[in-house]
């Protein structure tokens, strides 16, 4: 009998993982100081420090259990992961040819929810009307995922920033942390929209709209109004504005969504990164200068053309002739072998 087991974040991610196991080996520092990028086959090259959180200190138990956690991956006959051909050619392939004992892997994406209302609460109602008011690409969705939070100092100049970039802006807030996970953890019965700099939804309510903790993001993503996506990296995010064609301001918080990040921004070239002050904060004149030139600047417009070439290739997978079908044929064919 055949095992298998599905991945939920990027070939890439999984391809630093496997990575990982001839690093520990043959490195003896942290991997953040190392001085050039990791050059893992396949894959853009990734400076230590966009590693996986798990990585950053090897001296820690957590990385000893992603370590193991990585050798177990090894034991299984083949690994489903929700990606495709197109988005990650170089790491798939490198992949496939691997004969270091590594399992066969299988892109059997993109797959995203299919919603079947336009949205499932007030809020979401709201947020949708609104964007029906906007013209079209004019709107900034500012999102961190399910888990994402900020600190308070960042939640200030996150705010600031947008009003400084007078675009419109669709910004799902959640109460802040210094845990950048934190709503994973714990939920939090707070109004998020009172922890906002003091009159920002007064000055700013005809620039932008405010919803608290959760917003239906896949019709946000669809809605002809959205231009763009500032976003935490999240695989399942990353592959709904893909399929919807929104170009990213990529903004990884934590686990592999650093390494997602160098994948969009400097791989694909479908997003454009901040960089962080050495207090790890982004800073609000370079949120706003990032937003502008996302939204109508030279390089917003080549990283649309992307984002819209990537869109129609993941689209096409699903084709008859598409990665995606042959992929499942593949598999078919070889469970089919078995019987």
């Amino acid at each position: 009998m055949l095992s298998y087991v599905y991945f939920p974040s990027s070939v890439t991610s999984l391809s630093s993982y496997f990575y990982l196991l001839k690093l520990n080996k043959e490195t003896s520092c942290q991997y953040k100081d190392l001085l050039e990028p990791i050059q893992i086959p396949g894959c853009v090259p990734i400076h230590g420090q966009d590693l996986v959180d798990q990585a950053q200190d090897r001296s820690s138990q957590s990385y000893k259990f992603l370590l193991e956690r990585v050798e177990k991956f090894r034991l299984f006959d083949g690994i489903l992961i929700n990606s495709f051909l197109e988005i990650e050619k170089g790491p798939i392939e490198a992949l496939t040819e691997d004969r270091s004992g590594n399992p066969d892997v299988y892109a059997v994406g993109p797959i995203i929810q299919t919603p079947t209302k336009s949205g499932d609460d007030d809020n979401g109602l709201k947020c949708l009307a609104w964007l029906d008011k906007q013209q079209t690409c004019s709107v900034l969705y500012v999102s961190f995922g399910s888990g994402g939070t900020l600190s308070q100092e960042q939640i200030n100049e996150l705010a600031l920033g947008l009003e400084l970039s007078n675009h419109k802006f669709l910004w799902v807030v959640r109460s802040p942390s210094n845990t950048a996970n934190a709503a994973y953890l714990s939920a939090s019965d707070v109004d998020p929209l009172q922890f906002l700099p003091s009159g920002f939804l007064e000055r700013k309510k005809e620039q932008g709209m405010v919803i608290p903790s959760w917003a239906p993001q896949i019709q946000i993503l669809r809605h002809s109004s959205v231009g763009g996506f500032l976003t935490h990296c999240g695989w399942n995010s990353t592959l709904e504005s893909v399929l919807h064609g929104v170009p990213l301001i990529t903004w990884p918080l934590f686990a592999e969504q650093r390494t997602n990040a160098v994948l969009l921004s400097e791989g694909l070239k479908v997003g454009l990164r901040p960089k962080i002050n050495q207090n790890g904060i982004v800073e609000k004149v370079q949120i706003a200068e990032l937003i502008k030139c996302l939204m109508e600047g030279e390089e917003g417009g080549k990283l649309r053309k992307n984002m819209k070439e990537l869109k129609e290739s993941a689209n096409s997978a699903h084709k008859d002739d598409g990665s995606f079908t042959k992929t499942l044929s593949q598999l078919a064919l070889k469970w089919r072998n078995l019987v």
